[in-house]
């Protein structure tokens, strides 16, 4: 019997803050990476009082299950990684495309978060990092090139987790 071809690999920015005005909107990556064990942690990420543009309605409804997540934390840069555990789907019947689930395990949190700024400075940046063109929202796509080249900037921010951000790649 012949098999599925594989499908590649998408890769998103989900920024989070603690700075939005309401308080319903308030969150931190850490809380997941301390614990991503905890069901709460994984489940119901978004939903309709965390996601509230149409750039992130639509990437959600384009995230599959084995996608990786890029965690961006609004005024530290990119935390971590994860994946997601299955497609994005809606939090409410018939309603917009505003939820995502995580896996608990691999995940990579990085002992230095990669600053905004450095990868506004990539090459080619607007064209492989749709948050640095777009901005507002929540989840954004990066490109294939655009998650090579963060790749090689996440290992030199953070050479002695080398071997664990490697184990969670593969």
């Amino acid at each position: 019997m012949p098999t599925k071809p594989r499908r590649a690999t998408n890769y998103w920015w989900v920024t989070a803050s603690e700075y939005n005005p309401d308080p319903k909107r308030r969150w931190h990556w850490q809380c997941f990476f301390e614990d991503p064990g905890d069901r709460r942690q994984r489940v119901d990420w978004g939903g309709p009082d965390w996601i509230n543009s149409r750039i992130s309605y639509a990437r959600i409804a384009e995230m599959r299950k084995g996608d990786i997540v890029v965690a961006y934390q609004a005024g530290e840069g990119i935390t971590g990684l994860a994946y997601l555990a299955r497609d994005g789907y809606q939090s409410i019947e018939n309603g917009e495309y505003d939820t995502f689930d995580l896996k608990s395990s691999p995940t990579a949190w990085f002992d230095e978060p990669i600053p905004y700024q450095i990868i506004r400075e990539i090459p080619k940046a607007k064209e492989d990092f749709e948050f640095v063109k777009i901005k507002r929202g929540t989840v954004f796509r990066i490109s294939k090139n655009g998650f090579n080249e963060l790749s090689k900037i996440i290992l030199a921010f953070n050479p002695t987790q080398k071997k664990a951000i490697a184990r969670f790649l593969k």
